[in-house]
């Protein structure tokens, strides 16, 4: 057996396709082989699910250029005072939301945009849901997107999906590979991942 490779820290920035820097970052993150954890803090007006606090943990399978996270967050209070509900708040363990990214991988330094289409991943046993397919036709309509970019981000999602969702082509019982096996160490590690970095949007 081949020893394992040493975790080491690398620095985060996230955004979506086509914001200008910079992007919201450095955020402190720790890489394990093919994949990182990052972490940064959501703002008071966002309640934690119980037992979870602000601390959103996030992951990124860097082979397939995909962000996953279980939301911490219960609901959300807007500036208007309406409340929003996060994902699946009636559940103890909410669903996992996948995002499809254009990562641009420096090594120690990691830029991470997202490219509008979503999976959430249920952890009882319900289907996974598709969303935002004509967010990203949008992009690419409007010009925001470039064809290159979009080709790109298509074929590595469906590699995400047949990898770790749905390895062969009939409907299975269980998930290939979900969540990833990559990312188990560094889901075990504690928090924080370093200095917190707070979210203000």
């Amino acid at each position: 057996m081949e020893p394992m490779e040493p975790m080491e820290p690398v620095a985060v920035w996230q955004g979506r396709y086509g914001d200008p820097v910079p992007l919201f970052g450095p955020l402190p993150g720790v890489r394990d082989g093919r994949a990182i954890a990052y972490e940064y803090a959501l703002p008071v007006r966002f309640e934690p699910r119980p037992g979870r606090n602000r601390l959103q943990r996030t992951f990124l399978l860097t082979d397939v250029g995909v962000a996953l996270a279980q939301p911490c967050w219960h609901r959300a209070t807007t500036g208007a005072g309406d409340i929003v509900p996060g994902v699946d708040p009636g559940q103890d363990e909410p669903a996992w939301y996948v995002d499809l990214m254009h990562v641009t991988d420096r090594g120690h330094e990691v830029v991470a945009r997202d490219l509008y289409i979503d999976v959430m991943v249920p952890t009882d046993g319900r289907h996974q849901r598709l969303l935002d397919l004509d967010e990203f036709a949008d992009a690419i309509e409007d010009g925001g997107l470039p064809a290159d970019a979009a080709v790109d981000g298509l074929r590595r999602w469906q590699r995400f999906l047949d990898t770790y969702v749905h390895r062969d082509r009939d409907p299975r019982a269980a998930w290939s590979d979900f969540p990833p096996k990559a990312i188990e160490n560094l889901a075990a590690l504690p928090s924080p991942l370093g200095p917190v970095v707070t979210w203000e949007g």
